[in-house]
């Protein structure tokens, strides 16, 4: 008897003949517009499979055969050498992209996603995968803490001012150190990150010579955020995820970097990497 028709987050898939790459050919219906060579994640039954948009891209609700890929691990191969785009690209994949949208209004999540998937730890340095695998995570509940500590801090002046009292010198004192403590550390891990990014794909400066990883994170975080989201990922490809711990759909991973990407090495252009 044929196989049940399964649905997935929009989409339906059902067997069909074996393709002559050896995969199984499935029909699965578009969850949106989606252009050529575009993959997704579907699923029949308990497989999970990648889908690949065929030829001249489908409408939403088309349904098309693809192979049923295997999605045990898929790997992107991130580009070196060079950022895949210019920092300012911010909107390269629209506005409401989710790396766009959390880099905007939840930074430090973005920021989380990126260092995991390139295994970095919470500070931005390289990193085993036993450092790195709660990165998100790490994020997040430090972004809690900084929230409930400006929560107890307005608290504290709003009885005051209740009172009919002045904020005190120590309110004003613990708020202000709170939230420079957060700007600084924001700041130290985006360079960090930025610089490691750089160090893993063989990329060399461009912009400023001596400091730019610290002038890119202080002045331009939100577009040095989605700078190196892009360069690590392929949208055009792969579709963003706005709350898993890479950004990324599950299974679909980075390619290791390859060893030229080491701090101190010298590229073929001449430019020796800091």
């Amino acid at each position: 008897p044929p196989n049940p028709v399964k649905e997935d987050i929009g989409h339906m898939v059902k067997s069909e003949p074996i393709s002559p790459e050896g995969f199984p050919m499935v029909d699965v219906v578009a969850p949106a517009d989606l252009p050529e060579g575009y993959t997704f994640e579907a699923q029949m039954g308990n497989k999970r499979f990648l889908a690949t948009v065929p030829r001249g891209g489908v409408a939403r609700a088309e349904k098309f055969t693809c192979p049923m890929r295997d999605l045990d691990r898929v790997e992107i191969e991130v580009p070196t050498g060079q950022w895949r785009d210019n920092i300012f690209d911010i909107f390269a994949n629209g506005f409401c992209h989710p790396l766009l949208l959390n880099t905007i209004f939840a930074p430090h999540i973005a920021l989380g996603q990126i260092m995991t998937r390139n295994r970095l730890t919470w500070l931005g340095l390289s990193g085993s995968r036993f450092q790195t695998k709660s990165v998100c995570l790490n994020m997040f509940m430090i972004i809690l803490f900084w929230l409930c500590m400006n929560a107890m801090a307005f608290f504290v002046v709003g009885v005051h001012i209740q009172r009919g009292n002045l904020p005190s010198g120590v309110d004003v004192f613990c708020l202000g150190v709170v939230n420079i403590s957060m700007v600084l550390f924001t700041v130290y891990t985006v360079t960090n990150a930025r610089q490691s990014i750089r160090s893993q794909y063989g990329i060399p400066k461009q912009y400023i010579k001596g400091k730019e990883d610290l002038i890119c994170a202080a002045f331009c975080m939100p577009c040095t955020i989605a700078q190196m989201g892009r360069h690590t990922a392929d949208y055009d490809t792969y579709r963003a995820v706005c709350c898993s711990n890479t950004g990324l759909p599950r299974s679909v991973e980075l390619a290791p970097a390859p060893a030229t990407g080491a701090v101190g090495m010298t590229l073929p252009d001449g430019t020796h990497l800091i």
